[in-house]
């Protein structure tokens, strides 16, 4: 693939996220509210959106909401809404990466931070703890705290 063609291709996956960022910009800007509400059901083709933004390959993603990807797919033919808390982990896995892609600057350096030990975490990988919804708050928080300088 030449770079020009990689080039094009990273900035359609740019823009993709940009317009989730964009579809999800309420619940991100009330992320700290929507924390302590009870989460609403989202419809399955959120799930598309999580990828988007994550690019997780579709059965790691299915797997994490514990649903298999055929089963995903299923509900977005027929237009079901996931449950509350396969929707939660969706939504805060878009809150992660718009928040990640803010703090770092883009995507693939966000991606690096998230594969390396953070001091702030124990000096334990990130990713590791981004399997649940408890991990990504307090990934959200280490970012929060990385955001302000706050690194001791």
């Amino acid at each position: 693939m030449s770079i020009f063609v990689g080039k094009i291709l990273n900035m359609k996956v740019a823009d993709n996220a940009t317009k989730v960022y964009k579809q999800y910009s309420d619940y991100i800007l009330h992320e700290e509210s929507n924390m302590l509400s009870e989460p609403e059901s989202v419809y399955a083709t959120a799930f598309n959106d999580m990828i988007a933004v994550s690019s997780y390959d579709k059965d790691f993603a299915a797997d994490l909401l514990d649903i298999s990807y055929k089963t995903v797919a299923r509900y977005q033919k027929e237009k079901k809404k996931l449950s509350p808390l396969q929707s939660e982990y969706i939504l805060k896995t878009i809150v992660l990466f718009n928040k990640g892609n803010q703090v770092f600057g883009d995507k693939e350096s966000f991606n690096r931070w998230l594969d390396k030990p953070a001091f702030g975490l124990g000096n334990r990988i990130p990713r590791a703890f981004i399997t649940t919804v408890g991990g990504i708050n307090f990934v959200i928080d280490e970012l929060n705290r990385i955001a302000r300088g706050d690194l001791a």
